[in-house]
């Protein structure tokens, strides 16, 4: 059986980047309904892999320009929960970003059928580079990225 591992980090799609997961027992609580913190979880897993489709090595970013990306600030809004065994759309994309910060919208969906998804969670997440003395550093090698670039 040959290893796929494609889709690992999901796609980008029209400026936004999908990433997918399904719900397990361990991401629920006693009635099976996902823990309202897991979602920053799977927040922050569409955020890592939409580095890595960047190709943007979050290890290589510390070793080599003494880059570390912090969460500042989230705002987040749960409308509905999902549940054990249902299948999550994550989506994100850019508000805005500058010298040393970006922030991202992102919603996380359930998947109900073809082109048909419910939103669940919505967040605004701003993430910051810092160095290894915690000071705030530019990020010029992440903005320079298509993805991380105002639209006008």
């Amino acid at each position: 059986m040959k290893n796929n591992f494609e889709n690992l980090d999901g796609v980008i799609k029209d400026d936004r980047h999908l990433y997918r997961l399904r719900v397990f027992y361990e991401d629920t609580d006693a009635g099976q309904i996902v823990y309202h913190t897991n979602y920053l979880k799977y927040f922050e897993r569409a955020r890592s892999s939409l580095l890595n489709l960047l190709e943007i090595d979050q290890l290589k970013l510390k070793k080599e320009d003494d880059i570390i990306l912090v969460v500042k600030k989230v705002d987040v809004n749960w409308y509905k929960s999902a549940k054990l065994n249902d299948k999550l759309l994550i989506e994100t994309c850019l508000k805005y970003a500058k010298n040393s910060s970006i922030t991202l919208n992102q919603d996380a969906y359930k998947y109900v059928s073809n082109n048909q998804n419910e939103l669940l969670v919505s967040g605004i997440i701003q993430i910051v580079a810092i160095n290894s003395l915690h000071k705030v550093k530019k990020m010029n090698s992440i903005l320079n990225h298509k993805f991380f670039q105002n639209k006008s």
